[in-house]
C-alpha cells in the first residue's frame, strides 16, 4: 500500500467527523477491499478543516469522488419533561467515491436504473458496485416482495433476522441472507483482517464490547408498511398480526457523549413513555440490551426538531 493510501486511513481513523459506520467504510475503500462506497462527512465549527482534508486526500490517491450539498444536521440534546429536544449542530456531506472511472460509469447506471425504476436490475449493479454477497443481493430483492414476505416471515421473525444478521456479520456494508451465508462469513473475516493490519487503533475500539447501566425510555415502534416493496405505494402493514414489536429505546443520559436510540425487539407490548433501567452492552454498530424493572411514565413524550434549510 502507498503512502497515500495509508494517510487516507489515518485521516479516516481520527476524523471527528466520520462516525463509525463512516470510519468503516472509508478505511476498507482506501484499503482496497472495497471497490466503492458511500459515506457522511459531518462538518461542526469543531471540524471546519476535515472537509479539505478529505478531499485533499482522496486526490492525492487519484480517487473519482462525487460530493454532495451541504445539508444540515441535528442531534438530542437533552430530554425536559415530556419533549426530546434537538437542535442543529452543522452540516453534512455525502461522498461517493470510487477505484477508478469504470466504476464511476457503473454508478451512472445504477442511477440510471433506479430512475426508471428497473428496482431489481439497479440492485444487482448496485450489488457489484458495492462488492455485496450474490445470494444476499437476491435475497434482498425477494424481500421487497410483500407475498414473499408474508409467506417467509412474522413480523418477530424479520425483524429478528435483520437483528441476527447484523450480530453474526457486524463488518458488512448489506444484510446477509442468512446468518450461515458462507460468502458473508468469508467478507465479514477478510474486513477484519484488513482492520487489524491498517487500520488497529480503530479496530480496538470499534470492536471493543463496552458495558453501561443508564436508564432508558420506550419511544416509537417500527411498522414495515407495503411501500417498503417496488411499485408499492400504500400505508397498509405487511404483517396484519403482530408477534413482536421493534421498539427505539431513547437514553435518558448521553453515552459516550450522545443521546442513543437503541433497536429492541421484544414479544411484548411496552408502552412508549415507560422509563426503565438497563444494561446496555455496545459492540460494533450494534447495542444489546437487557431491561430491568419499569421506574416510571413519560406521558405524551415527543420530540421537538427546528428544521432549518441550507
Amino acid at each position: 500500500m502507498n503512502r497515500q493510501r495509508r494517510q487516507l486511513i489515518d485521516f479516516a481513523q481520527h476524523a471527528a467527523g466520520l462516525d463509525n459506520a463512516a470510519k468503516l467504510k472509508l478505511i476498507l475503500f482506501a484499503a482496497g477491499v472495497k471497490p466503492a462506497t458511500f459515506f457522511a462527512l459531518r462538518v461542526s465549527p469543531q471540524n471546519l478543516d476535515e472537509k479539505q482534508h478529505l478531499e485533499r486526500h482522496l486526490k492525492a490517491c487519484k480517487l473519482p469522488f462525487i460530493a454532495g450539498k451541504a445539508r444540515g444536521y441535528e442531534e438530542i440534546v437533552g430530554i425536559k419533561g415530556d419533549t426530546v429536544q434537538w437542535k442543529m449542530r452543522g452540516t453534512w456531506y455525502g461522498y461517493d467515491v470510487f477505484a477508478d472511472r469504470a466504476q464511476v460509469a457503473q454508478f451512472k447506471k445504477y442511477l440510471s436504473l433506479v430512475q426508471r425504476k428497473k428496482h431489481a436490475d439497479a440492485d444487482r449493479v448496485g450489488g457489484t458496485l458495492y462488492d455485496y454477497a450474490p445470494c444476499c443481493v437476491e435475497h434482498y430483492i425477494k424481500e421487497h416482495n410483500v407475498a414473499f414476505l408474508r409467506k417467509n416471515y412474522s413480523y418477530f421473525s424479520y425483524y429478528k433476522h435483520l437483528h441476527d444478521a447484523e450480530r453474526a456479520f457486524p463488518l458488512l456494508m448489506h444484510t446477509a441472507c442468512s446468518t450461515k451465508c458462507a460468502a458473508s462469513k468469508k467478507m465479514n473475516a477478510a474486513y477484519a483482517a484488513t482492520l487489524k493490519k491498517y487500520a488497529p487503533a480503530f479496530w480496538k475500539t470499534f470492536s471493543a464490547a463496552r458495558k453501561y447501566a443508564v436508564d432508558v425510555v420506550v419511544d416509537s415502534e417500527s411498522e414495515l408498511n407495503e411501500d417498503f416493496a417496488y411499485g408499492i405505494a400504500s400505508s397498509k402493514p405487511v404483517f396484519a398480526k403482530k408477534d413482536g414489536h421493534e421498539f427505539a429505546l431513547l437514553t435518558l443520559k448521553p453515552v459516550e457523549g450522545h443521546y442513543y436510540l437503541y433497536s429492541y425487539l421484544t414479544r411484548l407490548a411496552l408502552k412508549r413513555g415507560t422509563v426503565f433501567t438497563a444494561r446496555v452492552t455496545m459492540q460494533y454498530n450494534h447495542a444489546d440490551i437487557a431491561l430491568g424493572k419499569p421506574k416510571r411514565a413519560i406521558k405524551n413524550l415527543h420530540h421537538e426538531r427546528h428544521f432549518t434549510l441550507l
